[in-house]
């Protein structure tokens, strides 16, 4: 399996799953309209639906944390040769 790196801002922290049914729609929710995000679990794992939270939590895998992806117009840094 690879492992890659992406550029992301941090949204928000869920720190255990009944902070995530109580708060995801309202943070997550109030995005501009085409926002992309990701919820990644302690493991590295992608949470996007209610049963990969479910598996998150019953493996101690939380906070999940929510990250809006950085489009590459958005990227600033020069990359030289």
């Amino acid at each position: 399996m690879d492992k890659i790196n992406i550029n992301a801002e941090l949204i928000c922290e869920f720190s255990n799953f009944n902070s995530w049914v109580n708060h995801a729609s309202s943070w997550l929710g109030r995005l501009p309209k085409y926002t992309q995000y990701i919820c990644v679990d302690t493991n590295g794992n992608i949470c996007d639906i209610g049963e990969d939270f479910m598996k998150a939590r019953d493996n101690n895998r939380f906070p999940v944390k929510a990250y809006r992806l950085v489009r590459s117009v958005e990227d600033n840094e020069v990359i030289t040769n």
